[in-house]
């Protein structure tokens, strides 16, 4: 049996505000009442959000259209080598756009493939989380820089339907994230996308994500928790997880 251990680490550097912005290119249909102009501006919010930690990553395009199930970013590449990303959200649902797409963007910092792993569901879950750390500084960032000056009030609704997600994926009272893991391990291992579970944990998480030591030095990583993913892709039968901060209680 071979075990990955990853040191889930807060330490976050700063924002690079001047990196280039994402390539993302929106259809032209499939989205209801919603320009393709607005819809971009909120891409590129949600995506520079994570992306702006990696401020020496070359992303490839992203494109971006409708889907009639579930949110996906395909395996499969466009023929130039872009990153195809499906969305299932229509109108100005600007939250759920966000939501959605930040969780894909999770999987591609990671760098997604297609394969059998157990761990997917360590994956899953931190693209989640990464959800509700892109909604959060969002919120926080469209009080003052909204993609249009007429937004601002929007950020309240980032805010909102990131508290409502958090506010349901509470664990029961008096139980570590260990102890609930463990009473759900056998079904994530089957089905790595249990949305429900995958949000619990995540909310567990965000702390690592939300967390800003100070003072801030160079010795610390690129948003480690996003960059970890990648080890969460082993062919082992089991991941171990061990946050730096005991008190979080985050060790599987």
């Amino acid at each position: 049996m071979r075990t990955w251990v990853v040191m889930v680490l807060a330490a976050l550097l700063p924002a690079q505000e001047t990196r280039e912005p994402l390539v993302i290119r929106v259809a032209s249909q499939g989205w209801g009442e919603a320009g393709t102009a607005d819809i971009t501006q909120v891409l590129q919010s949600a995506g520079a959000a994570l992306a702006s930690y990696f401020p020496d990553r070359k992303f490839p395009p992203i494109e971006v259209s409708r889907s009639s199930t579930t949110p996906i970013t395909l395996f499969q590449r466009g023929p130039a080598g872009e990153l195809r990303v499906k969305l299932n959200v229509e109108g100005s649902y600007w939250a759920q756009f966000s939501f959605q797409f930040a969780h894909e963007m999770g999987h591609i910092v990671c760098g997604f493939e297609e394969y059998s792993n157990p761990n997917l569901w360590f994956e899953e879950t931190l693209c989640e989380a990464a959800s509700l750390y892109a909604l959060g500084r969002m919120a926080e960032g469209w009080k003052t820089r909204p993609p249009y000056p007429n937004w601002k009030s929007y950020a309240s609704s980032l805010q909102n339907y990131r508290d409502d997600r958090m506010a349901k994926a509470k664990l029961p009272e008096g139980m570590t994230l260990a102890a609930w893991f463990r009473t759900q391990e056998p079904a994530l291992r089957k089905d790595a996308g249990l949305r429900e579970s995958n949000l619990k944990m995540a909310a567990e998480l965000l702390p690592l994500l939300w967390w800003k030591p100070a003072p801030i030095t160079p010795s610390f990583s690129h948003l480690l928790i996003i960059s970890s993913m990648t080890l969460a892709r082993s062919d082992g039968s089991s991941l171990t997880v061990a946050s730096a901060y005991s008190e979080l209680r985050l060790y599987f």
